[in-house]
């Protein structure tokens, strides 16, 4: 049983979906970016997803956009990724899963990017820019290395389309909330529990939320869908961006909002 198994099981006993929070590897900087996971797991993260820094993220909105110019400004490279990686996970054993951009695995090579990968501790990928038809060689390279894939459902997504995907994905579903970038909303689209009917009619995998949940009200709407996970970014960053001239308060800041958002992940009667 693998680290996202084992703890949506636990969560499945518990009564409880997954609180997933999101930030930028290296932002604003390597020390402080290790304090914002840290901080994220001591606010009851289920399982972490963590961005790599990459130059032009197409999926990502403004905010998440200048998380990754800051991380890439602060000298993050491939060696100090996974360092930071290996040490999150001498931390904690929280499943952690990374999104990234073709460039960023290709450069290294699939083979060799997964290699590091699984020896840091990492879970899975996703990569946001890759359709699942076109990663038979990304495919095999995280099958050899151990390391599991997500791929991202939306609800334009044909039926067809969602049994494909889920029969490729070994972690969890990534389900879109709403269409276009990452970023803070102010209402959660209407279209989710749709959605979530639909893939759940196709699919047992497990299905996290994500794109625009900036409360936990909204955590708590998305948990009433019959989702197993919510992931939360933009909203969490924003507070990151927002407190770089008070970085020290920042983990206990971090902390207490990743609490308030795992809060609202248990079903309520």
């Amino acid at each position: 049983m693998n680290r996202y198994q084992k703890t949506f099981e636990q969560l499945k006993n518990k009564n409880e979906a997954a609180c997933i929070p999101f930030a930028v590897a290296g932002d604003p900087d390597i020390d402080k970016s290790l304090d914002i996971f840290k901080a994220y797991i001591d606010g009851g993260a289920d399982i972490l997803e963590i961005g790599y820094p990459f130059s032009d993220p197409v999926a990502d909105g403004p905010v998440n956009q200048r998380a990754s110019q800051r991380a890439i400004a602060s000298g993050l490279n491939h060696a100090r990724f996974f360092s930071l990686i290996k040490k999150i996970r001498s931390y904690s054993e929280v499943p952690i899963g990374i999104l990234l951009y073709t460039n960023s695995i290709y450069h290294l090579g699939y083979e060799q990017f997964c290699k590091k990968a699984a020896d840091a501790g990492i879970d899975s990928l996703l990569i946001a820019d890759m359709p699942p038809e076109e990663s038979a060689e990304f495919a095999k390279a995280t099958k050899s290395c151990g390391i599991g894939r997500v791929y991202i459902v939306s609800e334009l997504t044909s039926a067809q389309r969602i049994k494909y995907i889920c029969d490729n994905v070994d972690s969890f579903v990534y389900v879109v909330s709403r269409l276009g970038a990452t970023g803070v909303g102010k209402e959660l689209s209407s279209s989710v529990p749709q959605t979530i009917s639909r893939i759940r009619s196709i699919t047992d995998k497990p299905l996290a939320v994500g794109f625009g949940i900036s409360t936990p009200e909204h955590v708590a709407e998305v948990v009433k869908t019959g989702a197993n996970g919510v992931i939360i970014g933009s909203a969490l960053v924003s507070l990151i961006e927002n407190n770089l001239t008070r970085i020290d308060g920042l983990p206990s800041i971090l902390r207490k909002k990743v609490a308030s958002f795992k809060a609202a992940t248990r079903f309520k009667d």
